[in-house]
């Protein structure tokens, strides 16, 4: 089983279903998911980490503070993805449903 997978079934007690669309955007980029396995295993987000398109996690989560782990390098993969989109979420100021 994959780590992440494991963590988000075992921690944060998601439903396999849910766990493995997580786990699935969370793998999709080697940088994005090595970055998020050293958060699983610190809690902490680097002040050096990974920028896309000019955000990193720590930036992302002290947008968004209400963000887990999960949320911020699942938005840093939509950063890369979906830019546009993403900028749009920022400006916005992160609404939530």
């Amino acid at each position: 089983m994959d780590k992440i997978f494991n963590y988000l079934v075992e921690e944060l007690k998601q439903s396999d279903r849910v766990a493995k669309r997580n786990a699935d955007k969370l793998n999709k980029y080697e940088d994005i998911k090595n970055e998020f396995l050293e958060w699983i295993n610190s809690n902490e987000f680097s002040d050096s980490g990974l920028a896309v398109d000019g955000y990193t996690a720590k930036n992302i989560h002290e947008m968004a503070p209400f963000m887990n782990g999960v949320g911020v390098y699942n938005f840093l993969v939509t950063l890369r993805d979906d830019p546009n989109h993403a900028h749009e979420i920022i400006k916005a100021g992160f609404p939530r449903k």
